[in-house]
């Protein structure tokens, strides 16, 4: 591993930990010393990565959505899976990761609420999952149009009910187990809808 590959995978790792830490005591709250401390790296050595919280900020806040971007668009892209366990995998690669875990219950408010530090990233990386998300259903799916019901709208309804059930959830595995009533259901109503308007002769 050369010396760029090894600061890099350093970054990441102090990325992370300045995750957990924002996520543990909110933006205002937390200091660059404690983030340092976390993550076992000086104060000085800290700011030579990052030159203010708002920019650690932003970049731990960008790494963990390209990560769940990546993770969703990987569980969509997958070969021999029916098209529900797909869109299942990507909700919960997307949202679920957080269930559970000690970002839980901040790391939601703590994108949403931050606008100043994340300008559009937060809107711009949720519109490249639903884009993905609408990617792959309209593949998968036969034409929704005269049947009144586009892929992006079932995307913009199944991303809704994933946000609504990350936060009324104690688990990771209790999340996927609604969003995978969600999405069974929204595709049987469609394939009955399908149905009804192609009866087979």
């Amino acid at each position: 591993m050369t010396s760029t590959q090894t600061d890099s995978t350093r970054q990441e790792q102090v990325l992370s930990v300045a995750l957990e830490v924002f996520g543990r005591y909110g933006f205002r709250k937390t200091s660059m010393d404690e983030v340092a401390r976390s993550a076992d790296i000086s104060r000085q050595g800290l700011y030579l990565y990052f030159a203010s919280k708002e920019a650690l900020f932003r970049a731990a806040v960008r790494q963990e959505l390209d990560t769940a971007l990546t993770e969703a668009s990987r569980c969509l892209d997958e070969e021999n899976v029916a098209l529900e366990d797909r869109v299942v995998g990507a909700l919960d690669a997307w949202m679920g990761r957080f269930v559970g875990s000690m970002l839980a219950s901040d790391i939601g408010n703590m994108l949403e609420n931050s606008a100043m530090q994340l300008g559009d990233m937060a809107t711009e990386f949720s519109a490249a999952f639903e884009a993905r998300l609408s990617s792959a259903i309209a593949k998968a799916t036969t034409d929704r149009r005269r049947l009144g019901v586009m892929p992006e709208e079932i995307t913009g309804m199944l991303h809704a009910v994933g946000k609504g059930w990350r936060f009324q959830v104690d688990s990771r595995s209790e999340f996927v187990a609604k969003v995978t009533v969600a999405v069974r259901l929204v595709f049987a109503g469609l394939t009955s809808i399908e149905n009804k308007a192609n009866p087979r002769k």
